[in-house]
């Protein structure tokens, strides 16, 4: 009984190895497209993102200058009287 194990055993290796292998690199490239897509969608993100910070520099850097002109604090000293 334990040979006609082993000899099952000996038959059967190349094909359970073979198959073990195939399944991981199958896991792997599944995995890694996985990765790629996200990293796509994050790197569309962020451009967004940089984008709106660009365009939100620049709106509060008119509102610096309009708070800070001379007329903005005239009319702030009129309406305090």
């Amino acid at each position: 009984m334990l040979e006609l194990f082993i000899v099952i055993t000996i038959f059967s290796s190349p094909f359970l190895i073979l198959t073990i292998t195939k399944r991981y690199f199958t896991y792997k490239t599944t995995i890694m497209a996985a990765q790629v897509k996200f990293n796509g969608l994050n790197n569309n993100k962020i451009t967004k993102l940089e984008e709106q910070r660009a365009m939100l520099n620049k709106r509060l850097a008119v509102l610096e200058e309009i708070v800070t002109s001379r007329h903005f604090e005239l009319s702030n000293k009129i309406a305090q009287l």
